[in-house]
């Protein structure tokens, strides 16, 4: 199957530092990836690459049949959502929809303004002005309004960065049915691993410039190639064995009479429905999951080294 997006050896620096080196991926028409990495990962100059806000000094990039990689913004057919959402203050809802869109009729302008309105359930607000609706409602109107163009490709940055923490939930599940609605194929940039498992089909993870891992979210939790991405995605343990590195997610470790290692309970924490505990092997620290508090502090514990993955090295 021909991929909507691919990117194809992009390299791009400021001044003598290199931010992308050798960016390669491909995107299936109706996919969600997220793309996440630390500060200065160069997450956000990939996604600017991508919009057409800055140019690679080598590599192409290509969307469906069109090869863009020198193409204007504006010509790309890449709809943006920005991370502040950039709506129109002066301007009401219905005229922040219709404003890619006024070389149409002004009669399909509104209807496709009260389509879209619709899809995301706020028909009562097309006479709002942004500072009159939540950041949740804000979000969304940005992303109608992207939406109205027909883009190819949706590129959403940080979409959840200013939603209370009570909301973001609720905000990304609806996100989600918007976009598998509409069978819209989108990128999000994100620093939290948890959202990006919640909506991605797939995660791209830079670190220093260069994809460590593309891959789904089971396996990039389950098989974490670097040790930064094993501690980005959930509790990681990590023991030398025969001079490589391991990661052990928890459930891969467990308290047992027969267990191999003797141990030491250093922390204890309840959880309701577990207990967190911390353990000393040696000099290491470890930390994993019980059904009841341990009943001393000194026990054995037991691997389960089917589940141990080895990392790689990154230089």
């Amino acid at each position: 199957m021909k991929p909507l997006l691919r990117l194809d050896d992009i390299y791009k620096r400021f001044g003598s530092k290199e931010v992308l080196q050798r960016i390669s991926l491909d995107i299936q028409r109706g996919e969600i990836i997220s793309l996440l990495g630390k500060s200065g990962s160069g997450k956000s100059t990939l996604l600017n690459v991508i919009a057409g806000f800055e140019s690679p000094q080598q590599g192409s990039v290509t969307l469906g049949a069109r090869e863009i990689t020198h193409t204007p913004a504006n010509k790309r057919d890449i709809g943006f959502v920005f991370q502040n959402y950039a709506l129109f203050p002066h301007m009401n809802v219905l005229e922040n929809i219709t404003f890619g869109i006024s070389h149409l009729p002004k009669k399909e302008q509104r209807s496709k303004a009260a389509q879209l309105l619709e899809l995301v359930q706020l028909q009562a607000y097309a006479n709002s002005y942004p500072h009159q609706l939540s950041g949740g409602q804000q979000q969304r109107i940005a992303l109608i309004r992207a939406m109205a163009l027909e883009p190819e490709l949706i590129l959403l940055d940080e979409p959840f960065s200013g939603i209370d923490a009570i909301l973001k939930t609720q905000i990304q599940k609806q996100l989600l049915q918007i976009l598998r609605a509409t069978q819209k194929t989108a990128l999000i940039v994100t620093h939290d691993a948890k959202e990006a498992m919640a909506m991605s089909d797939k995660i791209i993870y830079l670190e220093n410039g260069r994809i460590t891992q593309y891959d789904t979210p089971e396996n990039i939790y389950r098989n974490p190639k670097t040790k930064e991405i094993a501690t980005s995605f959930g509790v990681a343990n990590f023991l030398q064995r025969d001079g490589k590195l391991y990661c052990l997610r928890p459930e891969a470790c467990s308290l047992a009479r027969d267990g191999e290692f003797p141990v030491n309970v250093t922390h204890c924490m309840f959880e309701g429905e577990r207990f967190n505990v911390e353990v000393r092997l040696q000099n290491t620290f470890l930390r994993l999951f019980c059904s009841s508090r341990p009943q001393n502090n000194q026990l054995r514990l037991s691997i389960d080294w089917d589940k141990a993955v080895e990392l790689e090295k990154i230089n």
